[in-house]
């Protein structure tokens, strides 16, 4: 039925009615306003027909007027107050009413129109659930509810994030449109350190300062640990939801680190190297111009760069002694076979040089390698250093001692013999005995001092001798015995050592046991009586012990 059909009866109603002329004024007014409404509504302006037909029915109420009203809410999708007037129409419309049928059919249809409930979140593929006396619907965002109309919790749930919990109203086949930022999870982490007072840096964030205690979003987190006495300290932690973290960190002390050492031996090897290189792909003529002088102090100075660049970048966090003392050994060592390998084969002079930078490419390499997978303590690279130092040395003497004038291939057979046997003993000495690298050392120095000794002692007799020996062999001959005697004598001395030396002690101590070691020598000033009155004194203790 269309909205218009009501006219005829409404006017009727107005004639009819007890102790009113049709002629009356308000008959007049109350057609005005619904005839307003008719034309308002059939112009699609909806909510001002609404408007004329309630100043209709407030002057004389009629059912049809409240159906009228309801055809516009519905126009309007305000589909629950069109109920509420369809309603008002069926209490109000006499059982005859022709219209009854229609609007019952109408408010069946209109009470089933469900509400659309739509549902995304930040993060999406969050799990929503829409909940209700009877109704309990669930699905991944972004998500589209259809439900009755009535009062509804939406539940959103994700692994790591915030549960939350939203009441929403719908009403009749209304569309609504959520969107919800949900907050990351968190847990309590509590970090102590020993010493108190690091900084604490969580993804790069400053957070405090220990003891810390915050709460901290679930998930993968990097930490950053800084102290002004101590090295940093990083490690990675895994904040699970509901499970507090807690860390006890003891700080090391700070490591003595060898980059000092490695980026003063790039420098040095570098710098040596860039000339080798030119004058490996020069000609003799080339490098004795003055071109040839220009381009081989600009290679030095690029190759000085160069390993500066290569050992200071790679190093900012500092490289363990060990390491860059194997690093910087199997650079030399390595050097010492090339060139020893290019000697024993008789290679061309131009390409000697070529030869030793690949074996110091290649030890550099076998260095950091080996740095790379095992922890290399200083004592044990001093070792392998020590062994290739004296297993070169010992192959030069022993070419010189057995030869009168060796040739360069005899030397390049003695020196490559001698540097690998050397590294590979001390690379098995340092795999059964862990000494520091002090002990070593002193161990070496009793070494050098014994090799000079006979050394000079050798030169000295072979100058004195009546046969034809070489002075140089004879020294070579000495310097061999003296070396071994000073090694075994250092190694028998400094058995005792442990690497802290005492600060009191003697060049030469005897522990209780009756075995004698070396110990670090106290100059010290002490007041003497003399004729003339009291006066300093220096005393140096030559040695010291239970005798």
């Amino acid at each position: 039925m269309k909205a218009r059909a009501g006219v005829a009866a409404l006017v009727a109603a107005l004639a009819c009615a007890p102790g009113v002329a049709r002629a009356d004024d308000s008959e007049v007014e109350v057609s005005r306003h619904y005839e307003s409404g008719q034309r308002l509504y059939e112009n699609g302006s909806y909510d001002e027909a609404i408007a004329e037909y309630d100043k209709a029915y407030a002057l004389k109420p009629h059912p049809n007027v409240l159906y009228n009203i309801a055809q516009s809410y519905e126009r309007l999708l305000d589909y629950a107050q069109s109920v509420e007037y369809f309603e008002r129409f069926l209490r109000e419309a006499p059982p005859s009413a022709p219209e009854r049928v229609v609007v019952q059919n109408r408010l069946r249809a209109l009470r089933n129109l469900p509400a659309r409930i739509s549902v995304t979140t930040i993060p999406e593929h969050v799990r929503a659930t829409v909940e209700a006396p009877g109704v309990h619907q669930s699905a991944e965002t972004p998500a589209l509810f259809k439900v009755p109309a009535g009062e509804y919790q939406i539940a959103l749930e994700q692994p790591g994030w915030e549960p939350e919990r939203h009441t929403v109203r719908a009403e009749l086949g209304q569309p609504y449109f959520y969107q919800y930022q949900l907050k990351r999870s968190t847990s309590m982490v509590a970090i102590f350190t020993r010493p108190r007072g690091a900084r604490v840096f969580i993804d790069d964030r400053l957070l405090g300062d220990t003891p810390f205690a915050q709460t901290v979003e679930v998930g993968r987190h990097k930490l950053l640990l800084e102290h002004p006495d101590y090295p940093w300290h990083r490690e990675e932690l895994d904040v699970q939801p509901g499970f507090p973290l807690k860390r006890e960190i003891k700080l090391s002390r700070p490591v003595r680190s060898g980059r000092t050492e490695l980026v003063l031996w790039s420098m040095v090897y570098g710098g040596t190297a860039g000339p080798l290189l030119v004058a490996t792909f020069s000609s003799q003529e080339f490098m004795r111009s003055p071109a040839g002088l220009a381009v081989t102090l600009g290679a030095s100075a690029a190759g000085i760069g160069a390993g500066f660049i290569a050992s200071f970048l790679p190093t900012r966090d500092g490289i363990k002694v060990g390491h860059s003392s194997l690093i910087i050994g199997g650079g030399a060592w390595g050097t010492s076979v090339g060139t020893a390998l290019a000697f024993a084969t008789g290679v061309p002079d131009q390409y000697i040089t070529g030869l030793a930078l690949l074996g110091g490419a290649i030890g550099h390499a076998t260095g950091i390698l080996v740095s790379h997978w095992k922890d290399v303590m200083p004592g044990t690279a001093a070792i392998m250093n020590s062994g290739g130092f004296w297993g070169t040395a010992t192959g030069a003497l022993l070419a010189q001692a057995i030869f009168t004038n060796p040739s360069r291939e005899q030397w390049g057979w003695f020196l490559l013999g001698g540097t690998s046997i050397g590294v590979l003993t001390g690379s098995l000495v340092a795999w059964k005995i862990d000494i520091s690298r002090g002990h070593v050392l002193l161990v070496d120095v009793g070494g050098v001092a014994g090799g000079g000794l006979g050394l000079a002692l050798g030169y000295a007799i072979g100058a004195t001798s009546k046969n034809e020996t070489n002075n140089w062999q004879a020294a070579s001959r000495y310097a061999l015995g003296g070396a071994a005697v000073g090694l075994l004598t250092a190694a028998v001395l400094a058995r005792g050592y442990k690497g802290d030396l005492p600060p009191v002690e003697a060049l030469l101590r005897r522990n209780i046991n009756g075995r004698w070691a070396f110990g670090v020598p106290n100059l010290r000033i002490e007041r003497a009586l003399t004729p003339e009155g009291e006066a300093p004194r220096f005393v140096f203790d030559l040695a010291k012990g239970a005798w």
